[in-house]
């Protein structure tokens, strides 16, 4: 692992430079807060305002979304034609791949630190405590984010394919994790669908240790995140070949 440094410090600046991850992680989450908290103001009172609302449940959306983001940037090699660099160079395939799963989960989990502080000082959100284990969920969330990306990023050839391929499932996500609105239903086939979004859990997570002080749906749901990235980043490494770069 002697190269691994060296590589996770050029991934780092790539990733801190890169205009998909920055926008879509910290521009336009502040935006969608912005716009729908002020569209959805009356529908909400003052204990717990539309802003507080979709500053909780944005940033774990606009999180999911960034695995098109890590997908793309996993082709860095092929799209700056510095492949054969690396098929002749003493790097191990493991080395790679950790380095761009380790600064893409510290670069996502930061944009993440940024906006749950943007909405702590001008959306007054208060964590009561939870600032800390809230990040820990959105942690995990980026490892499992950047290991699908990954995989998804080098495991196939066709960007565009995965890019139209993983929109859908996405919005479909938010949809039934109360992103745009709330969600919930007394119907039992209803109720299990809604449930088979991570980010119904995400979310419940997160509003049950802020403001009923439980903490089981955020520990659990972030150890099933961690192990969900943890198994994509060893078939990542498993599957991934050199000479797929070109």
């Amino acid at each position: 692992m002697k190269n691994f440094i060296p590589i996770f410090q050029m991934e780092m600046k790539r990733r801190s430079r890169d205009f998909f991850i920055i926008f879509y992680n910290i521009i336009f989450p502040a935006v969608i807060i912005l716009l729908l908290g002020y569209l959805m103001s009356k529908s909400y009172g003052t204990e717990f305002t539309s802003y507080e609302f979709y500053a909780i449940v944005i940033p774990p959306f606009c999180l999911l979304m960034a695995i098109v983001s890590v997908a793309y940037a996993a082709q860095d090699e092929k799209r700056m034609k510095t492949a054969f660099r690396f098929m002749s160079s003493p790097v191990s395939v493991v080395e790679l791949v950790l380095a761009k799963f380790t600064s893409s989960t510290i670069v996502l989990t930061i944009c993440s630190i940024i906006i749950l502080g943007m909405a702590k000082l001008f959306f007054h959100l208060s964590f009561h405590g939870s600032f800390a284990l809230v990040v820990f969920l959105l942690f995990c969330e980026a490892m499992a984010v950047t290991g699908i990306g990954l995989f998804l990023g080098l495991a196939c050839k066709n960007f565009f394919m995965i890019k139209n391929f993983m929109n859908l499932p996405i919005m479909i996500f938010g949809f039934l994790g109360g992103v745009f609105f709330p969600v919930n239903s007394l119907n039992p086939m209803l109720s299990s669908i809604i449930n088979s979004s991570p980010l119904t859990w995400v979310n419940r997570g997160i509003i049950y240790s802020i403001y009923g002080g439980n903490y089981t749906i955020l520990l659990v749901t972030g150890g099933m995140f961690f192990l969900v990235g943890g198994i994509a980043i060893l078939f990542a490494v498993r599957l991934f070949k050199r000479e797929e770069f070109i």
